[in-house]
């Protein structure tokens, strides 16, 4: 026995010696691939920018939609009973009724074509007046050359929509599935015939001013950045292509007047942590807002003027006040909101904005907040009160506020929930309440896939505005 386990060993000796330099060749490949693999890390030589291609492909197939209904869609409502199901808590302001953003697929028993992309109700949900549009006439594949993904035009919706004192509709679409998702922002009249139409990367809400100009966030892809706003610090985007954003200004007709980059308004501001201070440097600055300096504001702040611009920066949580001629930031506002939308001036010149995730005291967390434009100081307007109506406010991204004329009620969109509440801006107290419902009906029967009755479906609300009754009077010619 002891003979054998000796020649055993001796074989298994001869083996192992065979086979050490086939293991120091494994081992030493092993070696070279782990400080490969550490130099791809560190100083991105080959085959980083593969490897992060092929992350950012599967990070870009992880979010798309994959459904059989339309973007705006957040669930089925089969329990409601009727279309844009209204609340009323207190006596019904007389003095105005309501804009509605929708969009395509929205309100199909008012819009049977189309959809709305908006129209202007009673309280009561009587809708008064309405716009359609194609989506097909205005988006089709020769027109989205330069866009990637599933260029469609059902993949593009209306995000929002403003008025403008002669009653034309300026409307901003975004896109799902494509990239970018910045797409455009068009002009209709009142009888909802096709004024013009920019495909340039304008997205979020537009902003009309009394003399028509229009202003709306811009994008482009940038792809050669490395460093932060022209500073040392080496950008970190390591998906390669970065949200640039701005502001561009539109004269009525169509054309381009200013157009302020951000990228470039710090640098000239002087104010580059603007863009260091962002949790994503693929998208350092996201503006998703613009106001228009009014008198009273213009007075309190030093060298400000009526008509600058205040710019909602989501990515900083930030507001800045940018000179309307040249774009350079004369003003900043920054701490107590968080990835907040929808900058408003009030009549005294204080400021308002959609918080979506600064409200800490609140049920849920998002809040419409008031803050001193010279200090900042912030006051919670709404909700003020968990147990009452909108207690529960809560939209982690997008969303929409705006105020009446005397700034003594407002109008607050939750988009991601669906709702629109009315209140009371000194007390917080609601007035009215507004669940955006329409009947998918007509959509599945275009899609070849009819059902019987009424397919209820709780939608997107993108935002709504005050319009005076003798606006409205004097638009429609009564």
């Amino acid at each position: 026995m002891i003979a054998d386990l000796w020649r055993r060993s001796v074989a298994d000796s001869d083996n192992l010696a065979e086979k050490l330099p086939k293991i120091g060749l494994f081992l030493g490949l092993l070696a070279l691939a782990f400080a490969w693999g550490v130099a791809t890390v560190k100083w991105k030589v080959f085959p980083h920018h593969q490897l992060v291609y092929l992350e950012s492909g599967v990070v870009a197939l992880s979010k798309m939609e994959v459904t059989e209904l339309p973007h705006a869609v957040i669930e089925l409502a089969p329990d409601e009973t009727s279309p844009d199901p209204v609340a009323l808590f207190g006596p019904e302001p007389a003095g105005d009724v309501i804009l509605m953003t929708g969009g395509f697929n929205y309100r199909q028993d008012i819009c049977p074509e189309f959809g709305c992309m908006a129209w202007v109700m009673e309280r009561d949900g009587t809708v008064l007046h309405s716009w359609q549009y194609d989506p097909s006439a205005l988006f089709d594949r020769d027109k989205l050359a330069g866009f990637t993904g599933e260029r469609e035009a059902g993949n593009i919706y209306v995000q929002g929509a403003a008025l403008d004192p002669a009653g034309h509709l300026v409307v901003t679409f975004q896109a799902r599935n494509m990239f970018p998702y910045q797409v455009a922002v068009a002009r209709f009249d009142w009888d909802g015939r096709l004024d013009w139409i920019r495909i340039d990367g304008s997205h979020h809400w537009p902003t009309v001013g009394d003399d028509g100009r229009v202003y709306v966030p811009m994008a482009r892809i940038e792809s050669d950045a490395t460093t932060v706003a022209a500073t040392r610090q080496k950008l970190q985007c390591k998906y390669g292509a970065v949200f640039q954003e701005g502001v561009r200004v539109i004269s009525p007709d169509g054309a381009v007047l200013h157009e302020f980059w951000m990228d470039d308004v710090v640098r000239m501001s002087d104010a580059q942590g603007l863009a260091y201070s962002v949790r994503d440097d693929c998208d350092p600055y996201h503006v998703n807002g613009i106001a228009l300096l009014n008198e009273a504001a213009a007075h309190r702040l030093p060298g400000a003027r009526a008509g600058d611009l205040l710019v909602s920066l989501r990515s900083s949580s930030s507001l800045v006040v940018l000179d309307r001629d040249s774009g350079r930031i004369k003003h900043h506002i920054a701490g107590p909101m968080v990835a907040q939308h929808s900058p408003r001036v009030l009549p005294d010149g204080d400021v308002a904005v959609f918080d979506n995730l600064g409200g800490i005291d609140t049920a849920r967390g998002t809040r419409v907040l008031k803050l001193d434009i010279v200090t900042g100081a912030p006051t919670t307007l709404f909700p003020r009160d968990a147990d009452k109506p909108g207690g529960d406010l809560f939209s982690e991204a997008q969303g929409d506020v705006n105020f009446s004329a005397d700034g003594s009620r407002a109008l607050v969109a939750e988009t991601l929930g669906g709702r629109m509440f009315e209140f009371d801006t000194a007390t917080g107290a609601p007035i009215w309440s507004y669940r955006s419902v329409s009947d998918m009906a007509p959509f599945y029967a275009a899609e070849g896939n009819p059902v019987d009755g009424p397919a209820y479906a709780l939608m997107h609300t993108q935002g709504a505005h005050f319009l005076s009754r003798a606006a409205f009077r004097r638009l429609t010619g009564g």
